[in-house]
C-alpha cells in the first residue's frame, strides 16, 4: 500500500493539498517511529528527537540540563558519582514524574534528556495541541503540567519552597527562563521533511534554554537605590524575583557587590566587598531588600557600585549592575 501510494504522487500532474497530505501519510507509515515513545533496556535519545525537533534539540544541547550528569564540577562534587541520592535529578528516568524523579541505569551522560520530561505513558507530551497534518508518534497535550511551574520543582526543590512562600502575583520558571518565541515545533532537514513541515502552523511556544536572564534584564531581577550625602552612601538592593537571589540547591554561585570610590587625582579604591551566597546565608530573600551604610572617604569625588554573578572558576562573569555616581563638592572640597 505504501509503495502504490508513493507511486500514485508522483503521477499527480500537480502537487495539491491532498497529493501533500498523501505523500505525508506514505513516509510516515513506511518509517517506524515506536522507538521514540518505548522503553526497555533502553530509550530514545535526544538526537533521535533533534531528527525533527532542530530548534529545540540545539537549545537544550547548549544548556545546564544537557550537561547536567556530565559536568565536571558535578562529578567532583559526588565523588565520581558516588552519592546515588544526586543523580535521580542529573540523570531522571525516561518518564514524567509527580515527584522526584528516580534515575535511569542507562545513558546517564545525556543529563536531562528529552524523555525525562516528555515521555508520559506511551506519549511525548507538551502544553501545546498538534500543529501539523500527521504525527509521527503519539502526543499528550497536557498544559496543566507544563505550564506549572511543580514540573521544575521536581528538582528545584529548594527554589520551588522559595517561590511558593513569595506573596502576590509573580511569573513562572517557564516564563523567566524559558523565552517565548513564534516557530514552527519541527524544522525540516531537507528532502521528503520538506512536505511535512510545510503543512505544520508556527505557534507560540517557549524556547528549552534553561537560562538565567541575560546582564540586560537585570531591571526585571532587582532594583537598586542609592542614596548619598556628606557622611556616606546607602545602598539597597530589592530583590523582585519570587525566589532568592541567588538560588539554588546545590553548587557554587555567589553575587559579589563592590564599592569603589574614585579619588581627586583620578585613582580609584576599593571600599567594600561584599559577598551574597545562599551558604552563607547572605542571599536576598524572595522579594526582600538588602541594605548597608558606608562611609565615603572626603576625598571622594565618584563611586562605582558593580554587583557580579559569579559561578565555578571556568564559567564566565555576568555583570549585573556596573554604575558610577558623582557624589558632588562637598567632598571634593573637604
Amino acid at each position: 500500500m505504501c509503495s502504490k501510494l508513493c507511486d500514485s504522487h508522483q503521477r499527480l500532474p500537480h502537487k495539491s493539498a491532498w497529493a501533500a497530505a498523501a505523500l505525508a501519510a506514505c513516509l510516515l507509515s513506511c518509517a517506524s517511529f515506536e522507538h521514540l515513545t518505548q522503553v526497555t533496556d533502553t530509550f530514545p535519545q535526544a538526537k533521535e528527537c533533534g531528527k525533527c525537533h532542530i530548534d529545540i534539540y540545539q537549545e537544550w544541547s547548549q544548556s545546564d540540563h544537557a550537561g547536567a550528569y556530565a559536568n565536571p564540577h558535578f562529578r567532583a562534587a559526588t565523588n565520581d558519582y558516588a552519592f546515588g541520592d544526586c543523580l535521580n535529578c542529573h540523570a531522571p528516568e525516561p518518564m514524567l514524574t509527580v515527584d522526584t524523579p528516580a534515575a535511569r541505569s542507562g545513558k546517564r551522560e545525556e543529563g536531562v534528556t528529552c524523555v525525562a520530561c516528555h515521555l508520559d505513558q506511551g506519549a511525548l507530551a507538551g502544553p501545546l495541541e498538534a500543529t501539523g497534518k500527521v504525527q509521527p508518534h503519539p502526543i499528550g497535550v497536557r498544559p496543566d503540567v507544563y505550564r506549572d511551574v511543580g514540573i521544575c520543582g521536581r528538582c528545584h526543590e529548594g527554589t520551588l519552597q522559595e517561590w511558593k512562600s513569595a506573596a502576590g502575583e509573580k511569573q513562572t520558571c517557564q516564563q523567566c527562563h524559558m523565552p517565548e518565541v513564534t516557530r514552527k515545533m519541527t524544522q525540516s532537514s531537507g528532502g521528503f521533511s520538506n512536505v511535512i513541515v510545510a503543512m505544520e502552523h508556527e505557534t507560540l511556544q517557549r524556547r528549552h534554554v534553561f537560562a538565567i536572564p541575560a546582564a540586560d534584564a537585570v531591571d526585571e531581577m532587582l532594583t537598586v537605590e542609592i542614596g548619598h550625602d556628606e557622611t556616606g552612601v546607602e545602598i539597597a538592593l530589592h530583590n523582585i524575583l519570587p525566589h532568592s537571589l541567588p538560588t539554588g540547591d546545590y553548587g557554587f554561585r555567589i553575587l559579589v557587590l563592590e564599592l569603589l570610590v574614585t579619588d581627586g587625582q583620578g585613582a580609584e579604591h576599593s571600599l567594600t566587598h561584599v559577598e551574597l551566597a545562599p551558604e552563607m546565608k547572605t542571599h536576598i530573600p524572595a522579594l526582600g531588600t538588602w541594605r548597608s551604610l558606608v562611609t565615603v572617604p572626603a576625598e571622594s569625588v565618584s563611586l562605582r557600585v558593580r554587583l557580579r554573578r559569579h559561578s565555578y572558576h571556568d564559567q564566565p562573569v555576568l555583570d549585573l549592575l556596573d554604575r558610577t555616581i558623582e557624589l558632588g563638592p562637598y567632598h571634593a572640597s573637604q
